[in-house]
């Protein structure tokens, strides 16, 4: 299998509560989604939903103004607002860190009056008048930054409930107040989701280089240098195939023509003629398992003899990683 990245969220849910003849409904929530993620590399992801409102007061009422403040608490598997944290059902559980924020993207983390050193969004409801309704939608923009490399592959999940996604009112008599209140106002609820796939990057720091050889040398052996990064406790094996295909790591060097003369070589994981052979089946190729940052391995080439024609000798060989 090969390399992909998902990231999902939730939805709000709504229910209306009246208090002080004050009535506020939420409505047109989606999911907050992020897709699919690759925690090994450095990346931004970001997203948004909005939500619509609507506020109205009794006929008889003579208040001047009301805000609504709106709250966003902490999540769900760690109690923390900053950084929320999407998990993973079942043992062991993997964690992946995100944040929520009101105005734009990395702007205000969107908090909760209950929570502190956090700030909800305040609504000034106006509602000077008891036949319009106060209406307005309100955008939660959402942000994952990665690397998070300790992240498995997996669903995650952060739940937002009437528990910790919730609003409140304060009512003013003659201008909307400047706080939060403590009439309970509508809840709502959603999810904050994201997956992750079992991926693997390799990068090569190029070519091996066994430099000009004397026609008299034996078994000259040089080296290099890539790296495997797969997601976190992923198992993958790695092998090596040269361009004929031949599945013990041993391949040839071509020239350019009419130059026909094709120099063996044998590609191991340790050094020199009885190094441990590399190739691409499942005895010879080599096992590992990822932790999220790179591991790095070195390939050895040895050339037995170098008595041939004069020239320059080159070969392809490809890094498999299976996972």
């Amino acid at each position: 299998m090969w390399l992909r990245k998902i990231f999902l969220l939730g939805a709000l849910g709504l229910c209306p509560t009246l208090s002080y003849a004050i009535t506020c409904t939420f409505s047109g929530g989606s999911n907050v989604n992020f897709g699919t993620v690759t925690p090994m590399v450095a990346a931004t992801y970001n997203t948004s939903m909005t939500f619509n409102y609507s506020c109205t007061k009794g006929l008889l009422e003579t208040l001047a103004g009301a805000n609504m403040c709106i709250n966003i608490g902490a999540s769900t598997s760690t109690s923390q607002i900053n950084p929320r944290t999407m998990a993973t059902t079942g043992t062991p559980s993997s964690s992946l860190n995100y944040q929520l924020y009101q105005g734009s993207a990395n702007g205000t983390v969107w908090g909760s009056q209950y929570v502190a050193g956090s700030s909800p969004v305040i609504i000034n409801l106006g509602l000077l008048s008891a036949l319009v309704p106060t209406t307005g939608s309100l955008t939660v923009y959402g942000q994952l930054v990665t690397p998070q490399t300790t992240a498995a592959p997996g669903s995650y999940t952060d739940n937002f409930t009437a528990v910790n996604a919730s609003a409140t009112y304060n009512v003013g008599l003659l201008v909307p107040p400047a706080g939060c209140g403590t009439t309970a106002g509508p809840t709502f609820s959603f999810i904050v989701m994201a997956s992750i796939t079992k991926q693997c990057n390799v990068t090569t720091n190029g070519n091996i280089s066994l430099g000009p050889v004397n026609n008299r040398a034996v078994n000259t052996t040089s080296s290099n240098t890539f790296s495997v990064n797969c997601t976190n406790t992923t198992p993958y094996t790695v092998g090596l195939s040269p361009s004929n295909n031949n599945t013990a790591g041993s391949g040839v060097m071509v020239a350019s023509a009419p130059n026909a003369d094709q120099v063996g070589y044998q590609l191991s994981s340790t050094p020199g003629p009885n190094g441990t052979v590399w190739g691409s089946t499942t005895l010879n190729s080599i096992a590992g398992t990822g932790t999220g940052s790179a591991t790095s391995y070195t390939v050895y080439a040895t050339v037995p003899n170098a008595n041939y024609t004069p020239g320059d000798y080159a070969d392809t060989v490809t890094v498999n990683v299976t996972y």
